[in-house]
Parts: C-alpha cells; sequence; structure tokens
C-alpha cells in the first residue's frame, strides 16, 4: 500500500474559447480508461515545472495549442490512497488541432458553453474550477517581472557590477527558462543593461525569435538616481496591453510589483524574487486581476 505521505503532483487547464456567437467555450476531455468528462490535465515530470506539465497536457490531450493567463485553482483529492494535487490555469485554445491526440488516453474533446460544460463534468472538484475560472474571467494580459537568474557574488568579480556575469547555476537556469515562460505566448522581452540581465534572457529571446529591447530606466544605477523610472518604463508597457516580459533586479521588481497591486496585496506575497524566479501580473483594461509567482527552473 502506497505510503499516506506521498503526493502525486499535476496540472492542467480550463481550455477555453469564443464560439461562431461569441460565448465562452470550455473543452472537456473523455478519458475511456475511467469513462468520465473532465478538465485536460496531466502528472508533472521529473523537473518539469506546473506550468510546464499544464501547457503540455493540454496540448497532448486536446491537440490545441493554448495561450496561458492566470492560476485560477486547485483540487486535492485521493487516488488509491496516494494525495494528489492538481493546479489549473486559465488558457485560451489560439488555434485548430495540430497535435495528435493519444486516442487511448483521450477518444474525444467536447466543446461547450460554460453552464453546459459544468453539468457534463464528472467530477465536483473540477465544477469548483470551472467556477474559480468564471470569477476570474477571460481576455487578461500577462506582465511577466523576471529576476536575472544567479550571478558570480560581487566579491568574485573585480570588474563593473554592470558587467557582472552569470555562474554556473545561473547559466543552466537561463538555458531551462523556456518551457517556464512559452505558454505566455509572450510578444516582447525587456531587460536592464546589465549582462547578467541580457545573458539570462539571451536563450529565450533566440527560441521565441524576439529581438531583446535594453532599458536603460530598468537598471540599478537608475533606479539608485531615480526611484520611479522604472514603475514609469513598466506602466507605460501596460498601457500598451501587449504580452510582455521584463528582466531586471531586486529591489526594482518589488517596488514596482508593490505599485502596481497597492500595499495590502503586496504584503500577501513573498517581498523578493530569488534568481530566476517571477511575479506574473495578469491585467484587463488596466486593472491588476491577479499575480502568479513563477518558480525557477529545475536544474
Amino acid at each position: 500500500m502506497a505510503s499516506e505521505t506521498t503526493v502525486i503532483q499535476a496540472a492542467g487547464a480550463v481550455l477555453w474559447r469564443y464560439s461562431a456567437n461569441k460565448k465562452i467555450e470550455i473543452a472537456l476531455v473523455h478519458r475511456p480508461r475511467y469513462d468520465d468528462w473532465s478538465l485536460p490535465k496531466g502528472k508533472v515530470e521529473d523537473k518539469e515545472s506546473h506550468i510546464a506539465c499544464a501547457f503540455r497536457e493540454v496540448l497532448e490531450e486536446t491537440g490545441y495549442t493554448p495561450v496561458f493567463g492566470p492560476e485560477i485553482g486547485q483540487a486535492t483529492y485521493k487516488v488509491e490512497e496516494e494525495k494528489k494535487i492538481v493546479r489549473y490555469w486559465s488558457a485560451r485554445a489560439t488555434d485548430a488541432p495540430v497535435a495528435p491526440v493519444d486516442k487511448n488516453e483521450i477518444d474525444e474533446v467536447l466543446w461547450l458553453e460554460v453552464k453546459d460544460a459544468r453539468k457534463k463534468l464528472t467530477l465536483d472538484d473540477d465544477r469548483e474550477i470551472v467556477d474559480f475560472f468564471i470569477d476570474f474571467g477571460v481576455d487578461t494580459t500577462p506582465l511577466v517581472l523576471l529576476r536575472h537568474a544567479k550571478a558570480l557574488k560581487r566579491t568574485d568579480w573585480d570588474g563593473e557590477d554592470s558587467d557582472r556575469p552569470l555562474d554556473n547555476l545561473g547559466q543552466l537556469q537561463a538555458k531551462r527558462l523556456l518551457p517556464q515562460i512559452y505558454p505566455y505566448n509572450i510578444s516582447e522581452i525587456h531587460s536592464s543593461d546589465a549582462y547578467r540581465c541580457m545573458q539570462t534572457v539571451e536563450d529565450l529571446s533566440r527560441a521565441l525569435k524576439l529581438n531583446c529591447i535594453v532599458g536603460l530606466d530598468l537598471s540599478e544605477d537608475a533606479y539608485s538616481k531615480d526611484k520611479e523610472v522604472a514603475l514609469e518604463y513598466v506602466s507605460t508597457l501596460m498601457d500598451k496591453n501587449q504580452r510582455v516580459l521584463i528582466c531586471s533586479h531586486n529591489p526594482i521588481l518589488p517596488k514596482v510589483l508593490k505599485k502596481l497591486v497597492g500595499k495590502k496585496y503586496f504584503k500577501e506575497l513573498d517581498s523578493k524574487l530569488e534568481p530566476a524566479e517571477a511575479w506574473v501580473i495578469h491585467h484587463r483594461d488596466g486593472e491588476v486581476v491577479s499575480v502568479d509567482w513563477l518558480e525557477a527552473p529545475k536544474i
């Protein structure tokens, strides 16, 4: 018998789209093994992040490429004496199916309007996740605030601090950022002019075929002279309503986040980011809807 302490980590999404008559539909999958209707989800693989897992499982089970919005909740239940925790995101289907679906795992994908989908679902846990999805709403835009990956210590570097590079761990973190960021369909990457920041997003920029835009106002030097310039820079990008990633430093990113979400909400968040961690601000019409924490890549 499995240990009571065993925990299965899994992730999935409420995959949605607009119907021809502009109604929101969500995708349900039928699993022949269990003969049930559920939301697309699956187990987290070794060294895989939850969001990367959720993206992979949605693509594998539905054939649709998802673009992720906020994390909307989690379900916890027992599976053969093992505890299972499933984290869910809201994700929009962006195109017709392009990936093959394993018919042994999923033999039907059904699109239904939210009310009908809620009734069709087999499990109450999935219905609760759909309720969370309704509360969050759709059509949010992500703004990723990424701290640079792990750099050499200041005491181990003789040159200018702005030229300080990533250490070995930081280089590995930078190379493994793509699965964390790809689900958000980022359209612009901005970075401080510090080499450790530009180095952090170099592989990511190349993989996404985006030119990195260097923002001097995102640097520690600019912050030391004017605490508001970074906030103004980020606010301008939010106003454009584009899906943007910004790579910068502590304490600049916590300052920006605190201003954008308010002091009360900020107290509920960790006050700083560790190397290669990020906050994802989801906003709609100039209003912050939610803030997610994005873990550093597992090495």
